[in-house]
């Protein structure tokens, strides 16, 4: 009987956490459980053999990261399919014993750096992991805990182009209140991936057994009579008692809610973080001792009858999002010939008043706007949100925000989005931010939750008034997405690659970092003429003391200042002479390229907003 014949037949009850399980056995994870196929086979088989002691019909082998990103600092990055093969065998070498079936599987791959990695490497590390797994012969593949559709659709391509005809694919993504991090509705990944030819959806993990029930529903309307549906709940809610993570949800309690799901069509049912055993033993039990089960509906089409997958998965995997707003700022300066952002930083003490005063006088000498980095340089700063609302307050003007993925989690992240819409902060500019070491804070944790592709995304879905878990905002927020552009990159067609995912996200403006002769700011305007329905605003910075110049040029990371630029201002002894030179000469390079120019980002050096003023001036 294969896996498939067995679903129509009856409800099939999968295993549970194995990192729950080897924890209890006094491993440390922290490198995850994969290398232990090879250093501790052992323990690897003995959590197989419990979880079918306590009555499994499907096992998962322990490959969940065995990927070439996640073994890439360990003693195991060369032997990716040495560390599938061995999981495999013992596996199958458990399962053998009990006439049950082995699940190859595979989570999430998380390149070093999204931003940095070439899609086509994501594809060959999912393409890895599936061909080892099925030439080893595995039953089934089973992605899961893949919770951003963007992330998971790129996976679904591979294995069910790898597994063909041969091996059916389940897929188990995490919802939360019935939606992914991406803002699909559990009902629509069904339909998606159903029709897409994948022979099971479901959920794991996630927030708690309430939020599966309402994940099941969504999962059991969009498969219909396509695929079947799988659900492994984590034991509740993850609660810190006495230093340590525990989960209360008793084994009889997540029982009788298995049943309840089995009931309602559930075909495929086990555990995910917090199970044990004894937490499959129970969930066996009740569902094996229910008396009416609805009869299978499901006609499973293989991947290769679904046309539609290739030359939609070829074409852009995901489905495109939704429209992108110009956004407040935008819409503002529509008709404005030559905008200009003057960025000043937010004061490294707590005397907000000087740079006040500095913000209104560029705003008096004629910008559109007034940009406000957060902790720019990793150096810290008075939080940037309260500036901005103070001056949208004060001045009635717009004000750019900028947002780092270096600060805040999501959680965070989007709730000082969400006040920055209550300040009336109509402007955005999403970037990734410099880690904490380049500002001499060793002890300092960046979070990196998001990259700035990453923020783009949570922005524009903030513009369609949805949360990142897609709950209703009851709102829509109207930001303009910026996001900065490296003009002094050794290799501007790799920011160009990046620039068009943001773009493809709903970015909608650029601010570069800042250029310093005709040559460079040329060949960044050409790069940027790939992207028409992009306003884009060329940096500039007067380097206005020859101490400022070199640090800009020897230490801060994408600024390069040309020799002949540095040698004609280290000429001058006077810093007075030296401020003149480096301010006309801004002026000078502005004024050759101003044809070219869709608007103007000037940045003040260090405190002197004079210098940007007397610019400003000089442009009207």
């Amino acid at each position: 009987m294969t896996l498939l014949e067995r679903l129509a037949h009856a409800p099939l009850i999968g295993d549970g956490a194995t990192g729950t399980y080897l924890h209890e056995l006094g491993f440390d994870l922290r490198d995850g459980p994969e290398q232990l196929s090879l250093t501790a086979p052992d323990a690897i088989h003995r959590a197989h053999a419990a979880y079918l002691d306590a009555g499994a019909d499907l096992i998962e082998t322990n490959t969940f990261a065995a990927n070439r990103f996640a073994l890439a600092a360990t003693p195991f990055a060369d032997r990716t399919r040495d560390l599938i093969r061995a999981a495999v065998q013992l596996a199958k070498n458990a399962a053998a014993q009990r006439n049950a079936w082995v699940a190859g599987a595979v989570g999430p791959a998380t390149p070093p750096d999204d931003e940095e990695q070439d899609p086509g490497l994501l594809t060959l590390a999912y393409r890895e992991q599936f061909e080892t797994l099925c030439d080893c012969g595995v039953d089934a593949l089973l992605l899961e805990t893949f919770e951003d559709w963007h992330l998971t659709a790129p996976a679904v391509q591979a294995a069910l182009d790898v597994a063909g005809t041969r091996v059916p694919v389940f897929v188990n993504m995490v919802f939360a209140d019935g939606f992914t991090t991406s803002g699909e509705t559990a009902q629509t990944i069904a339909h998606r991936l159903s029709e897409w030819g994948v022979a099971g959806v479901g959920m794991n993990c996630g927030r708690g057994i309430e939020a599966v029930s309402k994940a099941v529903a969504g999962l059991l309307e969009g498969a219909a009579d396509c695929a079947y549906v799988g659900a492994f709940p984590n034991a509740g809610y993850p609660t810190r008692i006495g230093g340590r993570t525990v989960y209360l949800a008793t084994p009889s309690y997540i029982a009788k809610q298995s049943a309840e799901w089995a009931a309602q069509g559930v075909r495929l049912i086990g555990g995910c973080c917090g199970t044990t055993p004894d937490t499959i033993r129970a969930i066996a039990q009740a569902v094996s001792g229910m008396r009416k089960i609805p009869a299978p509906r499901v006609t499973y089409r293989a991947s290769s009858d679904c046309a539609r997958l290739h030359s939609t998965a070829r074409d852009g995997i995901a489905p495109p999002p939704p429209p992108a707003k110009q956004g407040g700022f935008l819409d503002a300066i529509r008709d404005t010939a030559f905008p200009v952002i003057a960025e000043i930083d937010p004061p490294p003490h707590l005397d907000l008043m000087p740079m006040l005063t500095g913000a209104r006088a560029l705003l008096d000498a004629g910008a559109s706007a007034i940009s406000l980095a957060e902790n720019p340089l990793s150096s810290i700063r008075m939080e940037n949100f309260y500036v901005a609302e103070r001056l949208r307050r004060e001045t009635g003007k717009h004000v750019i925000c900028h947002i780092t993925g270096r600060d805040r989690n999501m959680l965070g992240t989007q709730s000082a989005l969400m006040a920055a819409h209550a300040a009336h902060i109509e402007a955005i500019l999403a970037v990734t931010g410099d880690p904490p070491v380049i500002g001499g804070h060793r002890r300092c944790v960046a979070v990196y939750e998001n990259t700035s592709t990453g923020l783009v995304r949570l922005l524009t879905q903030l513009n369609a008034g949805r949360s990142v878990t897609g709950r209703d905002l009851r709102g829509q927020c109207n930001f303009s997405i910026g996001v900065a552009f490296n003009s002094a990159a050794a290799n501007l067609g790799a920011e160009v690659v990046r620039l068009r995912r943001k773009h493809a996200e709903g970015a909608r403006f650029v601010m570069t970092q800042p250029v310093f002769d005709l040559e460079q700011a040329r060949r960044v305007l050409d790069a940027l003429s790939a992207f028409p329905d992009m306003r884009v605003f060329l940096g500039f910075l007067p380097p206005v003391t020859e101490r400022l110049a070199r640090h800009l040029h020897d230490e801060v990371p994408g600024i390069r200042l040309p020799d002949a630029f540095l040698q004609k201002l280290f000429a001058f002894a006077d810093p007075a002479d030296q401020e003149r030179f480096a301010i006309d000469e801004t002026h000078r390079l502005i004024t050759a390229l101003r044809p070219a120019l869709h608007g103007l980002y000037l940045i003040t050096p260090g405190i002197k907003w004079q210098a940007i003023a007397e610019i400003l001036r000089n442009l009207s």
